[in-house]
């Protein structure tokens, strides 16, 4: 198989999986040629007593811990990867989402010289001129880079992170690996195509190449704060511009308390319960007003100001909604308060739309199921994360796929009810949900929204009136001048045509060659008188065409067959 990069990646990434049961897996994926000897004995071995050898799981997949620890042996694309399917419970087993969370983003750190370096490079100045001061042991290191407190010559405090030399490229050329290998995948099992394996991996693709470049980040960070300018208690740590570029991030220090330290939030004297309700309703408008999320807001990522506010911080993860599918989130959420289980059913419906043929009854009746679990139950009484889960069962079980962005919601609401039951364990996130519906109702269908949409909607009738006149004029001088054209694919046909102009060549077959034994026979009697003693020429020939017509039809290549392939092949221009 010819293979679009390094052949020791892929050795490499063949010689992990097997090591961790997957090698079924790698085997469907044609990469048993980069198996070294000894793994190939392994994995033959493996095939010869079945699917699953001893010691491996049965199926496509192995153990969820299997695959963490596989993911992890990887690298860092693959590691991201694990970090986006542990979203996914919509199409992963909540065993495997479980088991991905606990994936370890954190390496060693890369030496500081190497750090300077790529400073003075994208800077274009000394580490002098930049900075009065930067630390050489890391703040925090991870995968793709590491974090360096810092103070600039005017004393402010800063955070500097910087990418680790040559991630960028083993990332990009992994992701390369990826989209190869997710075409495979397609191909071969009806069960990658199915929950659109090569979306995924395209949209994770996007979303990675985009977390490579802090520029990228800084400018999340610059529309959060814009975003949040006036609101008193969510605060976003400033982005130095001149100091920034596709592989530097510099930013103001976070300062503050671990929102998970309550004795030390208790002693500076927070109104933890407070600040857990004011930072949540900020948070989930972000996403049902403004349309555009953080969407790692776990407790590592918050920090509690002197003032009883919240630093957020680390935007490399951001998600936007697009206008239709913000309303459809509102409207999902409107209809859950109301145990609306046909608007509920609906809405989902609309997320994540059917491939193919789909049970509408059967997913309204799951749905209203789901529904009566909580009905009557207090909302305080509500899991969100328990709730979700549920649900996401069970689009998993009528096969419908969320969106990556309503995927990446779901989770963002889930680690925010998280951090807000670590400052106050009493919170519970659907009260603050029904705070803030009503002001989304409003702008969606309040009156200013409905006549920007009457605007828009009278806008696009006009330009439509004014057009349309045009395009029918041009379809009627191209229906004057060539008629109607229809093109028809018949790709689908072709079994039922075969099968056709088979039973058709076995009918000629039979009928032609009753006819020529018939022939023969009185042949041979009319002959006989003639040809005593000897064969009758005539005879001898007849039987011979016989022969060798019942051998061609045989063969499979019938009148019927062979006149059925000429006209395709004229069809289709071959």
């Amino acid at each position: 198989m010819a293979l679009p990069h390094s052949a020791d990646r892929y050795r490499r990434i063949a010689e992990i999986l097997v090591s961790n049961g997957f090698s079924a897996l790698v085997g469907q994926l044609g990469l048993t040629e980069h198996v070294p000897e000894v793994l190939r004995r392994r994995l033959l071995a493996k095939a010869a007593t079945g699917p699953a050898g001893a010691g491996e799981a049965s199926g496509p997949l192995p153990g969820p811990a299997r695959l963490r620890h596989a993911l992890e042996q990887l690298g860092p694309t693959f590691v991201k990867l694990g970090q986006m399917l542990a979203t996914r419970d919509d199409l992963l087993p909540a065993a495997y989402t479980e088991e991905l969370t606990r994936l370890q983003d954190a390496t060693d750190p890369v030496p500081f010289e190497a750090i300077a370096a790529t400073l003075r490079e994208e800077l274009g100045v000394e580490l002098a001129e930049a900075y009065a001061h930067i630390e050489e042991v890391p703040l925090a290191t991870a995968s793709i880079g590491q974090a360096h407190l810092a103070r600039l010559h005017d004393g402010t405090e800063a955070v500097v992170k910087v990418r680790k030399p040559g991630v960028q490229e083993s990332v990009i050329a992994d992701l390369d690996i990826l989209r190869h290998l997710a075409g495979i995948a397609a191909r071969e099992w009806d069960l990658a195509r199915d929950v659109d394996v090569e979306g995924l991996i395209s949209a994770f693709d996007r979303s990675l190449r985009r977390e490579l470049d802090y520029r990228a980040e800084a400018a999340n960070a610059r529309r959060f704060a814009e975003d949040l300018a006036d609101d008193p208690v969510v605060h976003i740590p400033r982005v130095h511009e001149e100091l920034t570029t596709s592989l530097v991030l510099t930013e103001q220090r976070a300062r503050g308390m671990r929102i998970t330290d309550a004795a030390a939030l208790d002693a500076a004297g927070v109104d933890r319960p407070a600040l857990a309700r004011a930072a949540t309703r900020t948070i989930v408008s972000m996403v049902l007003v403004n349309g555009f999320f953080h969407a790692d807001p776990h407790p590592g990522n918050m920090f509690v100001r002197e003032d009883g506010g919240l630093w957020l911080i680390d935007f490399g993860m951001a998600g936007e909604l697009s206008a239709s599918e913000r309303e459809e989130i509102v409207r999902l959420t409107f209809a859950l308060s109301r145990h609306d289980a046909d608007g509920v059913a609906a809405a989902l419906l609309r997320l994540a739309p059917p491939q193919g043929a789909h049970d509408r009854r059967r997913f309204a009746r799951d749905v209203r199921a789901l529904l009566d679990t909580v009905e009557g139950r207090a909302l305080v009484d509500i899991s969100l994360s328990a709730f979700f889960e549920k649900l996401t069962t069970l689009l998993r079980r009528h096969r419908l796929q969320l969106p990556p962005e309503i995927s990446q919601l779901l989770r963002m609401l889930v680690l925010t009810e998280s951090s807000a039951i670590a400052l106050d364990p009493a919170f519970h996130i659907t009260e603050v949900l029904q705070e803030v519906v009503p002001v989304a109702l409003a702008q969606i269908w309040g009156p200013q929204a409905l006549l920007r949409r009457a605007a828009a909607t009278g806008m696009d009738a006009l330009r439509f009136g004014t057009e349309a006149p045009e395009r029918l004029e041009h379809l009627l001088d191209d229906y004057d001048a060539h008629g109607i054209r229809v093109r028809l694919e018949a790709g689908d046909l072709d079994p039922v045509i075969e099968r056709v102009e088979s039973t058709g060549d076995r009918i000629i077959a039979s009928i032609t060659m009753s006819a020529l034994l018939v022939s023969l026979g009185r042949v041979a009697a009319a002959g006989a008188g003639r040809a005593r003693g000897g064969r009758d020429p005539l005879t001898v020939v007849a039987g011979g065409a016989t022969v060798l017509l019942g051998a061609y039809l045989a063969a499979g290549t019938g009148p019927a067959r062979s006149v059925g392939r000429l006209l395709r092949r004229s069809a289709r221009g071959r």
